[in-house]
């Protein structure tokens, strides 16, 4: 890009465009494997995750109801 490390402006925009079809495909990637985890979520996860956090919730709850 520059003068100093030696790349043409045509080098540049190659390599710009080859890091951003890289990122594109990491995050379509990454969105999968978070939709998959999202699909599996069961209700005894979702029950289980209340239970340990009930006291949390309940003061949040609390709170919003006090004001």
């Amino acid at each position: 890009m520059t003068k100093g490390n030696r790349e043409t402006p045509k080098t540049g925009r190659k390599m710009e465009h080859f890091q951003q079809g890289i990122l594109k495909r990491t995050l379509l990637e990454k969105k999968k494997k978070k939709k998959k985890k999202v699909q599996s979520i069961t209700k005894d996860d979702v029950k289980n995750y209340l239970l340990r956090n009930a006291f949390m919730l309940f003061t949040v709850v609390s709170v919003i109801l006090g004001e």
